[in-house]
Parts: structure tokens; C-alpha cells; sequence
């Protein structure tokens, strides 16, 4: 898939148009016509192995991952085990050439001649390719410099090392630890080897555990296909899932760290390196920003600076100078990697109120809406983002000052057009779009307001954390917010916008943030098919009552009827009491509940039951055991 760079001043509908030409293009390459099958590619007959796997005597991290996900995959469908070789050895007969290598480059096929985060499955006689851009581990690209957004203080945490054959329940098999690929380093490598099992082999993952992996089980594995190049739809893919959430965490089951680090890999996640979250905080202005002439004036002094004064411009000027030449890294507690520098204030409305900040805070008193997303900051915030930004074209213009568009400067900014190295991140609440007008209006305008003001590319932040965080911090069990579909439909239009990248706040359950990285690589592929697949797979002869159980559950958090004064309010909703009340009722309740018990009669193999507990654990019981809390507290 190609991205449209804002940069390129298109307008947005000439954007779409050229998204859609792309996306047309990309399904006729990828899926070809009736009329051309391809070429047969047999790996495993009768249980025996008939190739081998090639790698680099030097392989890349991804292409020593990619390597070991195919011997491994093929190992548990077929019962056979692929030998890997390296290209300093004599290699004969079918192969599978997996990153750069020797015989790769003897067929065209070098890693430096693809994009960022392209990759190509490549058929040939004999030879199968599996290779796209991968990191290099080179003294200079591990001296990097950056502090990402997620996964790591640094880019060098976001290297994770795991043992590889432990970690995917073959202890016996284990040859110590390695290292993973960066979650932001390319790895086009193990995309294609990734793509190549679940589009031709049928593997699906999940989840990071064994019993939410779907490897198909047979004898003989021939593969038929045509060349494959493509890359995926959002360079930036952050949903870093952790299971720590309730939903999520139960669903998957026990997970150890090692099985969530390579779960993410095989999802794709990660990409390009950005960031956007707050930089000015008690932590670095405590310890960094300590000059006494722009502390903030009034009850913002320590948590606040004051963002007009020249000698703060000059100063976070400087570091992100010395951030691009690759001289000195962000202080701790800072965001900046790649070609973006964050420059976010604190997480609170204390601002300075000297003369000059004052002047422009009053400028913005008519920039209220009445919702969280606002904009009677944005005059204020915006015009130090462009001062520094004015600074950083002198030195660096290919590189970006990386700035959330949030709460009261959420708008843009009136009187002024932003810089065009400034690449904008709205906060959007997409977790309300199905139920809340008022917000989703509010969203939609200042978003597209600012793909109009926008040069630089945009990100987004979306928020997917009610009303679950509601529920964790104020002390009850939310009903689920399952929208699935919902949350398809939103990530198509963002891809179709042209958005680079999206950060995920929160986390879904694991079936919807599974959906949504399939969307994130490719927004072509059909949400029905995906739920039909997955319940059909996951839940085998309880997979009926299952789909209905989930979808009965969308279909009541998605109803606006079912969100009515007084726990409908036009900035928010109550979630605590319109939980038990007006959804989760009395009768909803039982025809779930009967749902439920559907499955877990119809269970019939240990995968299966394992899974409908699994599942019983994470939503139903905690629906059951929320009911039951809230009409107690009712009686009191």
C-alpha cells in the first residue's frame, strides 16, 4: 500500500482519489486474475521436507526471526522440519531464500532496493523469496539516537531478546537467546515471511499464546501464487497490547513478556519511528529546564514554562539540533525519534501568566465548544510549536516537530497557519463515535480542519480507553464496548484521509485489536469475513452461539438508544449507570447468559473449551459479577 505524503500540498480530495487508485492497483497485484494461479511451490510432501531455507551467513534480525517463524510454523502444520542453511555452504535443489543473501542477489533481489517497511514474495523455479528492507546491525545504526513513544526508554529497549524456542513452547530446542527486530526498525523481511504464513499457509494469530494460534495441520504444503509486493497501509502501527487490560487479559489466558514481544511482530505493529506525547513535565522541567527567567508564572510554576520566552525557543531549538545532527540524545523523559521531535506541554491548563502568554491565552476565549477536544489554548501552544519549528528549517528542513492537537489546544489556531515542518497528532475519541453525536461532530471538525492546515504528515492519537479506564478508576465493571465494526469503518476513512500512523490508548478486547491490526496492513480486507473466520477457527463446534454472543453484545453498546438522559450528556456519558440500567438489562442479561451456556455445551475438543472459559472469564462473568455489585450498591 502507498501513502500519500501531506507534504506534497494535495488537497483532500484529490488524496482520496489517488488512496483508492492505489488500493485498486495494490488488489490486482496481490490478488492477480482467474486466469493466472501462479507457480507451485511444494516445501513438505508425505511429511518429509523437500526444501531448505537459505539465510545470509550474516542475517539480518529480521531475516533470523523470519527464519526461525517459518521452520517453526511448517514444523507444527506438517510434522517436518525444514533445514536452515547460510549461502556460505553449497545449497542445491528447492530453496527459500529469506532476506539478503548471496543467491537472493543473484536473482535481482536486494534488501537496500525496497522501501521502509516493503517486502516481496517472489516465485521462481525451485526458489521461493521471502525478503523486503530489514535494519542492518551496523555500529552506526546501533548508536541511533531517540526515546520512542512505547516498548522502550530507548530505541535499543525496543530490541527485545528472547529465547526463541522456549518462548513458542519447544524448550528442548533452545540455542539461547536472540534478538528480535527493533519494534521500530524496518524488517521487511519478517513482514513477507509473516504474510506468506497466514495468506498461503493459513496460520492466524490471535493472541501470544499457544492456545490462541491457529496452525492448520496437514501432510504435504504446496503453495501457488504470483509475486507479492507491497508494503502496509500505516507507517506508524502503535497498539502495543500487553494484556494488562481486563478484557484482553483474560481472553488470551497466561502469556509471559516473551510470547507479547513476538506477538506484536507477527501482527506487524510498530513501524515507523514517531512520537508525540508530552515532553514538558515535572520530570524534565525539575531536572532539564531549570533557568529561572521562563519558569511559568502563576500555579503552573514546576509543571509549566513559559512558552513565549525567546531564551525557552533558543533552548529546545538547540536540543532538537543536537537531537538531528546525532550529537546528543533527548534528555530522559523527552520523545523524539526519527524524524520527528515532540514538543507537548504537561498534562494540565496551569500556564504561564506573564503579559506575553496571557495576550495569547485571551486571544483563543472564543475557541470553547463545550466538549473536551477545545481550542482556547491553541493560539498559545501552537505559536511556540511554530517558533521552534521556524528555528529547526534553518538547520534541519527535512525534519519534524511532532505535535498533539489535544484538550484545550486541540483546534487550530486562529490567525496564523502552522509551519510546515509541524506534523499534527489530533486526540481523537473514537472509542465514542458510535454512541456520542456531539463528541464524533466535535472530532470530525477540528480533524478535518486540520488535514486542511497541515502540510507535514499527520498522526493521529485515538483513545480507546472508555469506558474501561472509567470503570478501573472509579471502582465498577463497565459493560463491555465492543464495536467492532465501528472501529473498521473509522480506520478505513483515517487510511483513506492519508493519516501516516495512529497510536492506540487503551486496549480493546482481543478479537477488535485483532481486527484493527489487520485493517492498519491492509483496509481492503472485509470485517464480516474476518469475524466469521475467527469464531469459525477459535471456537470450532461452539463457534454459533459464540458470534452471537459477541455481536448481540456490539450491537447493545453500539445503540445510541440505548445511552438516553440522564446518562447521556453532551460531553460525555455516564458509564457507571448506564451500565447496568439501560444495557446490560435484566433480559439481555438472560439471553446472553443462554448464550454462553450454548457454547460451552457444544465444546467439544480441549482448544475449544479452553477457549469458550477463556472467553466466559473475560466478558460474561465480568458482566454478571458488575450487575451484581451495581444492584447491590443500589439497594443501599
Amino acid at each position: 500500500m502507498v501513502m500519500i505524503n501531506k507534504g506534497l500540498g494535495l488537497n483532500a480530495n484529490i488524496r482520496v482519489l489517488i488512496v483508492f487508485l492505489f488500493i485498486g492497483i495494490f488488489c490486482i497485484c496481490v490478488f492477480g486474475s482467474d486466469r493466472d494461479e501462479g507457480t507451485d511451490f511444494v516445501l513438505v510432501k508425505n511429511g518429509k521436507p523437500v526444501c531448505c531455507i537459505v539465510v545470509s551467513e550474516n542475517p539480518t534480525p529480521s531475516a533470523r526471526v523470519a527464519s526461525l517463524e517459518l521452520q517453526y510454523h511448517v514444523l507444527k502444520m506438517t510434522g517436518a522440519e525444514l533445514p536452515i542453511k547460510n549461502d556460505a555452504e553449497p545449497v542445491s535443489g528447492r530453496k527459500i531464500l529469506i532476506g539478503d543473501s548471496r543467491l537472493a542477489r543473484d536473482l535481482g533481489f536486494k534488501s537496500s532496493d525496497f522501501a521502509s517497511q516493503e517486502y516481496i514474495i517472489a516465485f521462481r523455479p525451485d526458489t521461493l523469496i521471502l525478503i523486503g528492507r530489514d535494519w542492518e546491525d551496523t555500529e552506526v545504526n546501533r548508536r541511533e539516537l531517540g526515546r520512542p513513544m512505547n516498548c522502550g526508554n530507548t530505541l535499543a529497549d525496543t530490541r527485545q531478546k528472547i529465547d526463541y524456542w522456549q518462548t513458542v513452547g519447544m524448550p528442548l530446542r533452545s540455542q539461547g537467546e536472540i534478538e528480535l527486530p527493533g519494534v521500530y526498525d524496518d524488517q521487511g523481511t519478517c513482514y513477507a515471511v509473516y504474510h506468506f504464513l497466514e495468506q498461503f499457509c493459513g496460520v492466524r494469530w490471535y493472541g501470544p499464546n499457544e492456545i490462541s494460534v491457529i496452525i492448520p495441520s496437514q501432510s504435504t504444503l504446496m503453495v501457488k501464487g504470483r509475486d507479492i509486493r507491497r508494503m502496509p497501509a500505516l507507517k506508524y502501527r502503535d497498539a502495543l497490547w500487553s494484556g494488562f487490560w481486563p478484557f484482553m487479559q483474560k481472553q488470551w489466558g497466561t502469556v509471559s513478556r516473551a510470547e507479547v514481544f513476538l506477538f506484536w511482530r507477527r501482527l506487524r505493529l510498530g513501524g515507523e519511528k514517531w512520537a508525540g506525547n508530552h515532553t514538558f513535565h515535572k520530570q524534565t522541567i525539575e531536572k532539564y529546564f531549570t533557568n529561572p527567567e521562563y519558569q511559568a508564572k502563576g500555579s503552573g510554576s514546576g509543571t509549566q514554562l513559559c512558552y513565549t520566552h525567546p531564551e525557552l525557543i533558543r533552548e529546545v531549538s538547540q536540543m532538537a539540533d543536537d537531537f538531528f545532527d546525532g550529537t546528543k540524545d533527548v534528555p530522559e523523559g523527552w520523545k523524539a525519534v526519527g524524524n520527528y521531535f515532540a514538543i507537548v506541554p504537561d498534562d494540565n491548563l496551569k500556564f504561564c501568566r506573564c503579559e506575553r502568554c496571557s495576550e495569547l491565552i485571551s486571544s483563543g476565549r472564543n475557541m470553547w465548544t463545550g466538549q473536551f477536544s477545545s481550542g482556547r489554548m491553541s493560539n498559545y501552544i501552537f505559536s511556540f510549536v511554530n517558533a521552534v519549528a521556524r528555528e529547526l528549517q534553518k538547520t534541519h528542513p527535512d525534519k519534524y516537530i511532532a505535535a498533539l492537537a489535544y484538550w484545550e489546544y486541540a483546534l487550530p489556531p486562529r490567525g496564523f497557519d502552522i509551519e510546515p515542518n509541524v506534523s499534527i497528532a489530533p486526540c481523537l475519541h473514537t472509542c465514542y463515535y458510535a454512541i456520542h453525536k456531539e463528541m464524533f461532530e466535535n472530532d470530525m471538525t477540528l480533524y478535518h480542519d486540520w488535514l486542511k492546515k497541515a502540510k507535514a504528515p499527520v498522526f493521529l492519537w485515538n483513545y480507546y480507553h472508555h469506558p474501561m479506564e472509567a470503570g478501573l478508576g472509579g471502582g465498577f465493571k463497565c459493560f463491555p464496548n465492543i464495536m467492532v465494526h465501528e472501529t473498521a469503518k473509522i480506520m478505513r476513512k483515517f487510511i483513506e484521509d492519508g493519516i501516516r500512523g495512529i497510536f492506540i490508548c487503551g486496549e480493546q478486547d482481543m478479537l477488535e485489536g485483532y481486527v484493527i491490526a489487520k485493517i492498519w496492513d491492509d483496509p481492503t480486507q472485509d470485517v464480516d469475513a474476518m469475524l466469521d473466520e475467527f469464531f469459525r477457527l477459535y471456537f470450532g463446534n461452539a463457534s454459533e452461539p459464540m458470534k452471537k454472543f459477541y455481536l448481540q453484545i456490539e450491537q447493545i453498546a453500539c445503540n445510541r438508544k440505548n445511552y438516553p438522559e440522564p446518562y447521556y450528556k453532551p460531553n460525555g456519558i455516564d458509564w457507571k449507570n448506564v451500565a447496568w440500567t439501560t444495557l446490560g438489562t435484566e433480559e439481555r442479561m438472560k439471553e446472553l447468559g443462554e448464550l454462553i451456556s450454548q457454547a460451552q455445551s457444544l465444546a467439544q475438543i480441549d482448544a475449544e473449551k479452553q477457549r469458550v472459559q477463556q472467553w466466559r472469564e473475560a466478558l460474561w462473568d465480568w458482566m454478571v459479577k458488575g450487575r451484581e455489585e451495581y444492584l447491590l450498591q443500589s439497594k443501599k
